[in-house]
């Protein structure tokens, strides 16, 4: 054989090879990115997507364009399901995507906004935010070059392509993380591990506080709430800017917007209250509420919800085997989830949570402390629980 014969037939080999190792890719798509075969058994579970979503995610929303999203850091990805008919409707053949990032800060957050109103074309957006935590404005240049395209060469023929092909195909018996529409799974099939991953979260909490926290010198739960005489706001506050940027260009977009500020277990909000931040929540929801309506003053486009409360769902006992709404403190289940989407969205039922709106946040507070105050009178082992688990974090900080 010529050398150059031997030549050839090298660089076929190596093409060849290329090839194959490009189609095995491809068609595993462990990143779920290309979305044509999904096949039980072989690349059905995705377990690298969640290494990658930041990258992917964005992807899809562009190529897709679903009629409704949902943004958020890990609660909106753990707890809201983008396929609820109260999000996407049925009848219209509507497409849903959880658009939610674990572990994401606003400034991802409200970027990711912007990237699908850009990129997409949706109708309907649920957008969560955790009430105090600040919503500025963001300059989006570098996530929204993060966000822009993934090479081929990465997703093909990359060596991180080709071990998170291999561990797709190996890793097929292993519990899905997420959902093909992007909601994540997180612990769910843990339910052995819950009690113990709720303390933690707990005592985490506990553990940021300073030593003199009055919940911490008397471990029970406080009895009156602080009068509640929020400050005048003439204009946005530079904290908000970020949130009153995003409803302005969901209003201009004509998207039908709820904002929903993330419910956490009733134990967690009753640490929350005795404290001493028990009137951080309803400063917050004021706050968003007026910066809502300065963007969207016809009340025509975006909402603004709270479901913190003493119902049964947010007072669901936390025991392994036993807990079906919540992984941890915060983090509910799209079973929970679902009820929120049908409330916000006029399915469900009166009375469980309540549209925030700027006049009536101190009648929402006053009626908040007096079912508060029903709730403990008549249920005396909620306070021994909060009280125990005050007490048992102070033995073992």
């Amino acid at each position: 054989m010529s050398a150059g014969s031997y030549l050839k037939t090298v660089l076929i080999g190596v093409l060849a090879v290329l090839a194959a190792v490009a189609g095995f890719c491809r068609l595993v798509d462990p990143f779920w990115y290309y979305r044509e075969v999904s096949l039980p058994g072989f690349n059905a579970v995705k377990p690298e997507f969640k290494r990658y979503e930041r990258h992917v995610k964005p992807q899809i929303v562009r190529r897709e364009r679903p009629e409704a999203l949902v943004f958020g850091n890990s609660y909106a990805e753990i707890g809201f399901d983008p396929l609820h008919p109260a999000l996407t409707r049925p009848d219209r053949n509507e497409r849903g995507y959880n658009f939610g990032l674990a572990g994401a800060d606003w400034e991802r957050v409200y970027c990711s906004v912007r990237f699908a109103l850009e990129h997409a074309a949706p109708k309907r957006v649920v957008l969560g935010f955790q009430p105090g935590h600040p919503l500025r404005a963001a300059d989006c240049r570098t996530i929204f070059a993060e966000m822009a395209h993934l090479p081929a060469g990465v997703l093909l023929l990359s060596g991180k392509a080709i071990k998170a092909s291999i561990r797709t195909v190996m890793g097929q018996r292993k519990k899905p993380t997420h959902t093909a529409e992007g909601m994540f799974y997180y612990t769910r099939f843990e339910e052995e591990d819950v009690e113990r991953r709720f303390r933690a979260d707990f005592f985490r909490y506990l553990g940021n506080l300073k030593p003199d926290a009055p919940c911490l010198l008397r471990p029970a739960a406080a009895a009156v709430p602080p009068d509640f005489d929020p400050a005048e706001e003439k204009s946005v506050p530079e904290d908000l800017a970020g949130l009153h940027d995003l409803v302005g260009r969901l209003v201009r977009a004509g998207v039908e917007t709820r904002l929903v500020a993330y419910p956490v277990h009733a134990l967690r909000a009753e640490a929350d209250i005795a404290c001493g931040f028990a009137n951080l929540r309803w400063e917050a929801l004021l706050s968003v509420a007026r910066a809502v309506r300065s963007a969207d003053p016809e009340r025509r486009w975006v909402e603004v919800w709270d479901f913190q409360g003493y119902d049964p769902d947010l007072l669901e006992p936390i025991r392994d085997y036993q807990t079906r709404l919540w992984q941890d403190v915060g983090h509910f289940n799209y079973e929970f989830g679902n009820r929120l989407l049908d409330r916000m969205f006029e399915r469900g039922e009166e009375g469980f949570g309540s549209r925030v709106e700027p006049a009536e946040v101190p009648a929402l507070r006053a009626a908040f402390f007096r079912g508060r105050a029903a709730f403990l009178e008549s249920h005396p082992g909620f306070v021994s629980e909060f009280a125990g688990l005050i007490e048992s974090f102070r033995k073992n900080p």
